[in-house]
């Protein structure tokens, strides 16, 4: 008798096993790429950096040379951190980080000279495809793409460099705003991670690619 007591609880609990096992999987499939109390963590690089407001130009002129000697390509980093208070709306921060080492001839305006530049602020999402998808028929699964227009503001500040040539506005610590909107898309490959790009006026740069994490 006892062990017919025993056998019948075993046989419940492989039940109820079951039963959990298929809601998680029934819950996993049926998660959008965006659920509300979802924290989103996006590392991306950028690409083609700009100053904060007011501008400067990223370029100085040489007059032994009679021409103007470009910062061009300026690497930086990106990171946004992003918490979903709905399908459709996300609210964070964001900070990051621009810097570049230039040339080491005498004769060059930008000679010794490091450009660095970082910048802090809070950014709101609105996760357009998430409602598309859901108010009618989109060929790409809302699962895993979404597509979103991310509103970005905060403070700028370029770091002072200590030895150059260039005149002294460059030797001076210098602040000012950024204030920006663009375009972005996110693809998890796999549920909790993917690939992330935007465009526009971001936060540092006019372009950004790298990858987005989901908590």
């Amino acid at each position: 008798m006892f062990n017919t007591f025993v056998v019948k609880i075993l046989i419940s609990m492989k039940r109820l096993v079951i039963l959990t096992v298929t809601l998680v999987i029934a819950m996993l499939n049926s998660a959008n790429a965006i659920e509300k109390g979802d924290f989103h963590l996006n590392i991306t690089t950028n690409l083609g950096h700009h100053s904060f407001i007011p501008t400067y130009e990223l370029k100085t002129f040489n007059p032994s040379k009679g021409k103007f000697e470009k910062f061009g390509f300026i690497p930086g980093v990106t990171l946004n951190m992003d918490y979903a208070v709905s399908p459709y709306f996300s609210l964070g921060g964001w900070f990051t980080f621009s810097g570049k080492s230039f040339s080491k001839d005498s004769t060059s305006q930008l000679f010794n000279f490091k450009y660095r530049s970082f910048g802090i602020g809070t950014r709101g999402v609105f996760h357009l495809y998430q409602l598309i998808s859901e108010k009618g028929n989109t060929k790409l699964d809302a699962d895993a793409f979404d597509v979103y227009i991310p509103f970005s503001v905060g403070g700028g500040f370029r770091l002072k460099s200590k030895e150059n040539t260039l005149n002294g506005e460059y030797k001076k610590f210098k602040g000012g705003a950024i204030v920006g909107a663009g375009l972005g898309m996110t693809y998890y490959f796999v549920e909790h991670i993917g690939a992330n790009l935007e465009a526009g006026y971001c936060e540092g740069s006019y372009a950004k690619i790298g990858l987005a994490f989901k908590f």
